[in-house]
């Protein structure tokens, strides 16, 4: 029996018969190890299994690149003969897209792009949004050529928005439509004098980002204008205002973290046309998130310290000058419209404003024009001073009326004199910012009697009115705004205003009735390009 070998019969199991397929072989002829990455250096096992179960994130993304791809057939009946090739992935994605395809899991982290990948994959990716923003054009039914549309809405800017946001310098907007023209056509420089310009550096990085820049900036300002302007100065605006803002917030995308780390003056005049295109679309809490946005890189640039302007370019330097005083008076006008909390003020900045107003005389930004820039600019000056006065007086207010909470016998008694005197010297700055206004600025009847316009400037006519009316109901609505408040908070004696409700009532019917002048005075377009502040 000792010399019997023992057996044992597994049962046979029921079912079909598997069939083992061979492990696929690495390019070395070695067996592909499951969770191993081919271009790992150890056999490191994924956390979540095979990878060969998981979705692959790269293709997905270039599926959904790949549909939004435009019809390049319909550039090529309109003379865009070169562009990115869709069927070759090298041109028309990314090539940092295709490197990492194969890359997963705990894999080393492949070798940097050089410069001229970086610049490649900015101008990829731009070109495919410049040529989408081409179809969508097309898409309306709008046959012009969309540099003759682009070229329309600067000249619609500088018409009738610039004294109101004197923000962009024309040479070079108009310089990012000739460089629009040669991106879509594939053109790497579109134009060899335009790159030896000072808005573009010859650093290939540099480079690569203020193209992106000054798209999102050009397709933004575009954007800009269809919200802002009636369909009889801007016939195109409301069709096409929000096929350029989702490009311009697209290309701006392209770069956002290298932007926001090194902003310049159209990192935030980007975001504030963005921020206006919703707030006239009716999205104000959007409007308001990308407002506190573009005020945070203000703050982070440090432009409310006179000191943070040295060195600057002087274009450069005018522009950021200009866009910080814009951001402060909406900042004021959002708290005192929407009763939001004041955002920019030397308390929070945690140390003495120090920024000089925008010089009326030197570097211009308009190319040519029949009116005087200065006074243009004479004007906003004018704007944001109503705006720093009312926003100082809010303050007094605000500390005199916590002392007068706290006493109700003699409420004004525990007001100190140095509160006293700065409550009222705010207020007597706030109702004569008007007294040394030039006398075009003063009233419409001297518009048409200035000699700031020539003949037939039509345009420089309606401008003054744009912003008189704008000066004048600032004025008003502001002192209006006073008033309620210093009745609101019982403080009424320390301005001079009387304390009787009925005579409170009398007074604030007087500054309506002004109002109500102003409105009946000034031309109807005039009204209706200032918008909504007029409502």
């Amino acid at each position: 029996m000792s010399n019997v070998e023992c057996v044992y019969s597994q049962p046979r199991k029921r079912g079909p018969r598997r069939t083992h397929s061979p492990r696929p072989l690495l390019p070395g002829g070695s067996p592909r190890v499951p969770g191993v990455s081919e271009h790992s250096t150890s056999p490191v096992q994924s956390q979540h299994g095979s990878l060969a179960d998981q979705p692959d994130p790269t293709a997905a993304a270039e599926r959904s690149l790949r549909q939004d791809l435009p019809d390049l057939h319909l550039l090529q009946s309109h003379g865009y003969t070169s562009f990115p090739d869709q069927s070759t992935e090298q041109s028309a994605l990314p090539s940092a897209l295709h490197a990492s395809s194969a890359v997963t899991g705990h894999t080393p982290v492949p070798a940097p792009a050089t410069a001229f990948d970086t610049y490649k994959r900015f101008q990829d990716r731009l070109t495919l949004e410049l040529i989408s923003l081409y179809q969508a054009i097309q898409g309306v039914g709008i046959t012009e050529p969309i540099e003759v549309i682009m070229n329309r809405h600067v000249d619609a800017f500088v018409a009738h928005l610039f004294p109101l946001a004197p923000l962009v310098h024309e040479s070079s907007v108009r310089a990012s439509i000739i460089l629009f023209r040669g991106l879509v056509s594939g053109l790497e420089h579109a134009d060899s004098d335009l790159m030896t310009q000072d808005r573009f550096s010859t650093d290939t990085r540099d480079s690569s980002m203020e193209i992106v820049r000054s798209m999102a900036l050009l397709t933004a300002l575009c954007a800009e204008v269809g919200w802002m302007l009636p369909p009889t100065l801007c016939p195109y605006g409301i069709a096409l205002a929000p096929v350029f803002l989702r490009t311009s917030r697209r290309c701006l995308d392209l770069c956002r973290d290298d932007d926001l780390l090194d902003p310049d003056a159209s990192s935030i005049i980007t975001r504030y046309f963005h921020g206006n295109c919703m707030h006239a679309g009716g999205q104000t809490r959007l409007s308001w998130i990308l407002l506190g946005e573009a005020i945070r890189i203000a703050q982070a640039m440090r432009l409310y310290d006179e000191a943070a302007y040295v060195g600057l370019n002087e274009i450069e330097a005018r522009l950021r000058r200009h866009v910080f005083w814009q951001l402060y008076t909406s900042d004021k006008s959002s708290a005192f419209l929407n009763n939001n909390h004041f955002t920019m003020h030397q308390f929070i900045f945690g140390e003495s404003m120090t920024v000089n107003e925008p010089a009326s005389a030197g570097s211009t930004l308009l190319l040519s024009s029949s009116f005087s820039e200065s006074t243009l600019i004479t004007g906003f000056n004018l704007c944001q001073r109503f705006y720093y006065h009312a926003s100082e007086v809010m303050f007094h207010m605000g500390c005199a009326s916590k002392q007068v909470m706290h006493n109700d016998s003699h409420p004004l008694k525990d007001i100190s004199p140095m509160q006293r005197a700065n409550l009222i010297n705010s207020y007597v700055r706030l109702t004569t910012v008007l007294d040394d206004a030039p006398g075009c600025l003063q009233s419409f009847a001297r518009v048409d009697n200035t000699t700031e316009t020539s003949p037939g400037g039509n345009f420089s006519l309606l401008n003054l009115h744009v912003q008189v009316a704008n000066l004048l109901v600032t004025n008003f609505y502001l002192r209006m705004l006073v008033t309620q408040r210093c009745a609101e908070d019982g403080l009424q004696s320390l301005l001079g205003l009387p304390e009787d409700p009925l005579l409170m009532d009398l007074r604030r019917s007087e500054i309506a009735r002004d109002i109500v002048r102003v409105v009946q005075d000034a031309p109807f377009e005039a009204l209706r390009i200032n918008g909504e502040p007029l409502v």
